[in-house]
């Protein structure tokens, strides 16, 4: 997965599964310039059935993900 990939979750939620290894794709959570803002959901009601193994990492990341409180482009669900 790339994260050209994650824009068919625009406006969507989605549930991501933290691995150690074989992810679909590789996140770097920072404070400016994402690719993404993502809001964490307090529950998985209302998100799509895919989920979306992650590991976060801290260099060679395939997305760059900020956390928010409004104005995101996903709401993910941490499991």
């Amino acid at each position: 997965m790339r994260k050209e990939d994650l824009a068919k979750f625009k406006g969507k939620k989605v549930v991501f599964k933290k691995v150690t290894s074989f992810p679909d794709i590789k996140v770097k959570f920072v404070t400016s310039f994402p690719d993404y803002k993502i809001k964490v959901a307090s529950d998985k009601s209302f998100a799509v059935s895919e989920v979306v193994k992650y590991q976060e990492v801290t260099s060679f990341p395939d997305v760059q993900l900020q956390k928010v409180t409004s104005f995101e482009d996903i709401q993910i669900y941490f499991e």
